[in-house]
């Protein structure tokens, strides 16, 4: 019995070897199957199939969106998303990788990263961006999203679709 007592704290120690939990404040718990991770992903097949506007009820009245850190109201953020169908042809999100982190302070952040494709109805040029964002959950609601990509490209291309209207 002392044997078989002694295989199980060695069979323990070994196990949990070199695994420590951090119990800082930005440290926690990472899922990718959580339910705002199954929003994010349900909100970027939205945007991808052109009816974004759904975010419109999982979004606080008073959300804040930065995009390369100019912010947009929920309103203009939606309406930016919704006009890339009238921009770009083929949008596509290939290789999404979307985890939510729940920290150990409270907060609660969706990370996002994927390679946007598509072609603009302008140019008929075909380009690749490779994006980042976050989105921030309090109480089931989203109160603040945040994208980080290389939009000179991409801003052109809506600049000249600008100029037609």
């Amino acid at each position: 019995m002392k044997k078989f007592i002694l295989i199980i704290i060695m069979v323990l120690a070994s196990c949990s070897q070199g695994i420590s939990v951090d119990n800082g404040d930005w440290s926690g718990t990472i899922n990718a199957n959580s339910e705002e991770s199954k929003i994010v992903e349900k909100l970027a097949a939205a945007y991808v199939n052109g009816n974004f506007e759904i975010a419109n009820e999982y979004l606080a009245d008073d959300a804040v969106h930065l995009v390369n850190g100019v912010e947009f109201t929920n309103e203009e953020w939606v309406a930016g998303y919704k006009q890339d169908q009238e921009v770009f042809d083929n949008i596509k999100h290939n290789d999404a990788n979307i985890t939510t982190m729940y920290y150990n302070n409270g907060k609660i952040f969706t990370n996002h990263w994927l390679t946007w494709t598509g072609n603009s109805k302008i140019s008929g040029e075909a380009n690749t961006i490779h994006y980042y964002g976050y989105w921030e959950w309090k109480d089931g609601k989203i109160i603040a999203t945040g994208a980080y990509m290389d939009t000179q490209w991409y801003f052109n291309e809506i600049g000249k679709y600008l100029e037609t209207k």
